[in-house]
C-alpha cells in the first residue's frame, strides 16, 4: 500500500478503516496504532525505578488545578489513563526544579506539572499565546509570575532554540507535546542532541503510540522506557538525557 499510495495516503486510509475493526464504538478518543516488539528500548535500572515509584506516587496523587467549569478539567484527576497524575509525581519523585514544556495549548500539562510544588518553575513555550487560542484555556492571568513563564516561539527553529537554548540546558525535566507531525519532532531531536549533559536530566515525551510517532520514538538511542500504562493513554514515553540524547535511524535488524 505505501508503494502503491506513499505514507501519508497509506496512514490515511489505516486510520479510517481502523475505527471499523472495533464492535464497541462508544470509546471518548480513538486513535489508530499497531502492537510492535520492544528490542528497542534500552531503560536501566535506574529509569524503570523512577518510573515505578512515579505510577504509585500518581496512584496516590489528586491534583487540584485548572479550571472545573470546562468540561476536560475531569481529565486531571483519571488515572491510568490520562498523564497529568503522573507528570506531577514524576517531577515530585525526581525532585526536580526547573522543568521546559513544549507546547502549551490549554494548559494542563503545566498546571499539572507544577499543581502544590511552589519551588518548581516551568517554562512553556508555544508559537500560540495561552490567551489568543481559539478553545478556553486552563490558565488565569495571574498563574504566570516568577515561577510559570510562556514564551512564543517555535524551537525547531536554529533562532529561537539559540535564544533559549541556557533554559533547556538548566532543565532537569523537558516535557514535549509537539504536533506529532513528522516533522517538528525530528528537527527537535538535533536541537536536544546540543544540549549540555546534566545529572537526572529527563525527555518526557507524549503520544509515543501515534503512527507518526513510532518511529521517532524507536529511533531515540538514549535509556528509555515506555510508561503508556501509567500516562497517556496515546502513549508516554520517558527518556534519560543526562548524558545527552542519542538519536538515530533505527537498527536494520529490527525493521
Amino acid at each position: 500500500m505505501i508503494k502503491i499510495f506513499g505514507l501519508k495516503i497509506a496512514r490515511k486510509y489505516f486510520n479510517f478503516f481502523s475505527f471499523y475493526v472495533l464492535r464497541d464504538k462508544k470509546i471518548r478518543h480513538f486513535e489508530p496504532s499497531i502492537i510492535y516488539s520492544k528490542e528497542d528500548l534500552s531503560a536501566n535500572s535506574d529509569l524503570i525505578e523512577l518510573v515505578a515509584n512515579s505510577a504509585i506516587v500518581a496512584s496516590k496523587n489528586v491534583l487540584n488545578c485548572g479550571n472545573n467549569d470546562l468540561e476536560d478539567s475531569r481529565l486531571f484527576n483519571v488515572f491510568p489513563g490520562e498523564h497529568y497524575r503522573f507528570l506531577n509525581a514524576f517531577v515530585k519523585v525526581t525532585k526536580a526544579k526547573n522543568i521546559v514544556e513544549i507546547g502549551t495549548y490549554t494548559g494542563m500539562s503545566t498546571l499539572a506539572l507544577k499543581d502544590k510544588l511552589s519551588d518548581v518553575k516551568v517554562s512553556t513555550f508555544d508559537i500560540i499565546p495561552w490567551n489568543k487560542l481559539n478553545v478556553s484555556s486552563h490558565f488565569i492571568e495571574s498563574d504566570f509570575g516568577d515561577n510559570l513563564i510562556q514564551i512564543i516561539g517555535d524551537l525547531s527553529q536554529d533562532d529561537v532554540f539559540n535564544k533559549y537554548k541556557s533554559i533547556l540546558d538548566e532543565a532537569d525535566i523537558i516535557f514535549m507535546d509537539a504536533p506529532k507531525d513528522d516533522k517538528f519532532e525530528y528537527a527537535m531531536a538535533y536541537k536536544l542532541n546540543k544540549l549540555n549533559n546534566k545529572e537526572k536530566k529527563f525527555l518526557i515525551l507524549d503520544d509515543i503510540q501515534l503512527i507518526n510517532m513510532i518511529d521517532f520514538w524507536r529511533s531515540i538511542r538514549s535509556p528509555k522506557f515506555d510508561a503508556t500504562s501509567f500516562g497517556h493513554f496515546s502513549g508516554t514515553g520517558v527518556i534519560d538525557i543526562s548524558n545527552g540524547f542519542e538519536f538515530g535511524v533505527y537498527n536494520k535488524q529490527f525493521k
